[in-house]
């Protein structure tokens, strides 16, 4: 609980084309209990959605969009 999100750095900061796509292609969001943070484990039930030309991918969780390290399924980035 308490060290979620501690070790996530700068080197996972996802690009700007990323974060412009993740805005302009919205999907179906998932609803989960808690609050959206970067460093947070997504369940394997939530689909993570491809962002082209891009190891990350993306997911609207509780009607925010999140930027996903696929491998950990880890939220890297919290699209405002």
């Amino acid at each position: 609980g308490a060290a979620i999100g501690g070790a996530v750095g700068g080197a996972t900061d996802a690009s700007d084309e990323t974060i412009v796509y993740v805005r302009e292609n919205p999907v179906e969001p998932v609803y989960l209990e808690g609050e959206v943070v970067t460093g947070v484990q997504l369940p394997e039930a939530v689909v993570l959605n491809t962002v082209p030309e891009s190891d990350y991918r993306y997911a609207y969780v509780n009607g925010v969009p999140v930027v996903v390290d696929p491998a950990e399924r880890r939220v890297v980035h919290i699209v405002r």
